[in-house]
């Protein structure tokens, strides 16, 4: 019988982040580290290690050639269009809401995440260090400042204590005038105090954020294969005292965390081999007090910590031994991208593991070559001990003058010439970093045989198709792999957190966005260019299209074939693919355009609508007369009914009257009658 799995302690969940930790490390420092070391090395045009004193150290910099070749092309690709990625429509009523959504969330990733740097970092580390590494998250920012207030009113110090972003610090109340009261004890004119205050603002806003992680501050198990189904991430992530208490996490536990410097983090051999280029040491920044950095372990893992069975997704961050923060999470914050990705394993090859042992090859070759050179230049002699004044010999100056006792004291050593085989090496050591890479002259615009008359412009384009094949094969798999996963939680992250409905200025025009609004899940593309080619290409392509259209309209296709969208969709991506971003300027989209204003009349229409409302005029006036007439009539016999009731009402008024005086009369009658009565006495 299977056991029955229990809750974990925090102590139990702690050894085991720890030994995922240990493994994840020593995976990547066993070979991983090295070579990402070795990449970045290579990349700089550092020194192997095996000089020679004396001899050439001249190192070539064919990483870093064929690195800086491929990136401008992979950010023309990306960035050219006003949108990376576009969220498709699932039904024709969700047209307009996709589009918002695709304007949107490339101005999240563009405008408050400067997009172009986060590709630019995250292109270059992929293609240096085998995978670049992108984590989107919803950051809860809060900031405190203190804020003074003075000679405030009653009402406004109320509203200052109503605002629940303030904290009243310290407060003085100051009379400026006494209450006065008149001789019945009322008020006159009432207190007036004034306020004066120390206040602390706490303001928390949020936003997405989209950043590039160093390589090597992100750990992964070995036994993963990709992001998505890996049982253990680590990001090493370096925040201060202050920080971690704005979060929330218990001051007291903040502040017995080991500081950076004490860490392995800090000192991590990819990270120095980054910054050696031109530091020779990366100096200790600890801060202190409320700066000090702190290195903290944001471990993601499918972990059974409830003890019911089921391994669930949970955030720990872990400082030291203390566990801070344990939750259920719902997705793993990070996307990857590999320019050269292995079947089945989550680290692939980098631009820079298949180019750089032509680097070396090719500076041992070329060290060679100058050393002869210098060699050629700088003959050895041969001479006789004893027979040659050495310090002549050695200070070489023209015209310089070398003593000897005896003829022939100093004889010259011959020096091998160069073997041609040397210099065709290297040429082919070149055409070997061009297949591999798809980097040639063509692409870069520095084959002269391309101006010459043999070649063929038909030539020249499908060369330069066929080079650039290779790095638009690496733009698709880093828009498949990755990128389109970026857009895709970015859609997720405003749509879950951004709860209120907001004006953004968007496409030239201020419009209301509300991402709660928006569906739960939308299919994402990432723009990554039409078809293969140059730009040039491109652009010819488009051209004919332009042509095709402006055929069927003057066939008469117009509105049917060809739609003023359709026409506006061309001349968008051509002036995109020229490398102008806002199409705007040039061409005005349709479906943001009024409704067309309906064709002027003619002379004869414009007299015959004049007569209609000369016409119509008449009638309405008429109209009006008999409007107004009904109306006199109305008013005279509501007069008269009016004076009706009046002459009614008094009339009533005067038999009320005579009424009562007849009832009075006859009182007085009674009266008399009983005071005349004679009185008697006695039985009667």
């Amino acid at each position: 019988m299977a056991k029955k799995p229990k809750k974990m302690t925090e102590d139990e969940l702690a050894s085991k982040l720890s030994q995922e930790i240990e493994q994840a490390t020593g995976h990547m420092n066993s070979e991983l580290s090295g070579q990402r070391e070795d990449n970045m090395k290579y990349y700089l045009g550092e020194k192997f290690g095996n000089e020679i004193d004396g001899r050439s150290e001249i190192v070539t910099t064919d990483v870093r050639d064929t690195v800086e070749y491929i990136m401008p092309s992979l950010m023309r690709i990306f960035t050219t269009h006003n949108n990376i990625a576009e969220f498709e429509p699932q039904g024709p009523e969700d047209v307009q809401m996709a589009q918002q959504a695709t304007d949107y969330v490339n101005y999240v990733f563009n405008r408050q995440n400067n997009g172009f740097k986060v590709l630019y970092d995250v292109f270059k580390d992929a293609l240096i260090n085998k995978t670049g590494i992108v984590k989107h998250y919803w950051e809860e920012k809060t900031e405190v400042s203190t804020e003074h207030y003075e000679n405030l009113t009653e009402i406004e110090y109320q509203a200052v204590l109503a605002n629940d972003e303030l904290e009243v610090l310290e407060h003085t109340e100051t009379q400026i005038q006494e209450a006065q009261l008149d001789e019945n004890g009322m008020m006159v004119s009432p207190e007036i105090i004034s306020h004066a205050l120390k206040a602390k603002r706490t303001k928390t806003s949020g936003q997405v954020k989209v950043v590039a992680v160093p390589p090597e501050e992100f750990l992964i198990s070995r036994r993963a294969v990709d992001i998505h189904t890996a049982q253990f991430i680590c990001h090493r992530v370096k925040k201060s005292v202050s920080d971690l208490i704005l979060e929330g996490y218990d001051p007291k536990i903040v502040e017995n965390m080991p500081s950076y410097s004490q860490s392995q983090a800090e000192y991590n051999e990819e990270r120095l081999a980054r910054f050696s280029y031109d530091d020779d040491a990366i100096p200790p920044d600890e801060g202190s007090g409320a700066n000090r950095q702190i290195w903290l372990d944001e471990c993601y893992a499918h972990i059974d910590f409830d003890g019911d069975g089921i391994a669930e997704l949970r955030k720990i961050t872990k400082g030291g031994n203390e566990i801070l923060e344990n939750v259920e999470i719902e997705y793993i914050p990070f996307s990857t991208i590999c320019p050269l990705p292995i079947p089945h394993k989550f680290y692939g090859m980098s631009v820079a593991d298949t180019v750089k042992d032509i680097q070396l090859i090719k500076s041992t070759i070329v060290r060679n070559i100058l050393d002869n050179m210098y060699l050629t230049n700088n003959a050895r002699y041969a001479v006789l001990a004893g027979q040659v004044e050495l310090d002549d010999l050695l200070t070489s100056r023209p015209g310089g003058i070398v003593r000897m006792r005896a003829p022939g004291a100093v004889t010259p050593l011959p020096t091998p010439q160069i073997s041609p085989d040397a210099f065709n090496m290297v040429r082919y050591l070149d055409q070997v970093r061009e297949e591999r890479s798809g980097v040639s002259k063509m692409t870069q615009g520095l084959n002269p045989d391309v101006l010459t008359s043999h070649v063929t412009s038909g030539a020249i384009s499908a060369a330069t198709e066929s080079a650039m094949q290779r790095t638009e094969l690496i733009a698709r798999i880093f828009a498949e792999t990755g990128i389109k996963d970026v857009f895709r939680c970015i859609y997720e992250l405003v749509q879950r957190y951004e709860d209120r409905e907001k004006i953004v200025f968007l496409n030239n025009r201020f419009v209301p966005i509300d991402p709660s609004k928006w569906k739960d899940r939308l299919n994402c593309t990432v723009n990554v260019g039409v078809g293969s080619g140059s730009q040039q290409s491109k652009m010819q392509t488009m051209s004919s299209i332009m042509n095709i259209m402006q055929g069927l309209i003057q066939n008469g296709a117009m509105g049917s074939l060809v739609t003023p969208q359709n026409i506006y969709n061309a001349v968008s991506e051509f002036v995109a693919q020229s490398g102008y971003k806002n199409s705007d300027m040039f061409v005005s989209n349709p479906q943001m355009m009024p409704p067309p204003q309906p064709p002027q009349p003619t002379v004869e229409e414009k007299v015959q609508a004049q007569k209609a409302q000369v016409e119509l005029q008449k009638l309405q006036l008429q109209a009006k007369e008999l409007e107004i007439e009904t109306q006199i009539k109305a008013q005279e016999l509501k007069l008269k009914q009016e004076e009706a009731a009046v002459n009614l009402a008094l009339k009533n008024k005067d038999l009320e009257i005579k009424k009562s005086q007849l009832e009075l009369n006859e009182q007085e009658l009674a009266l008399e009658a009983v005071q005349n009565r004679p009185i008697g006495i006695g039985p009667t």
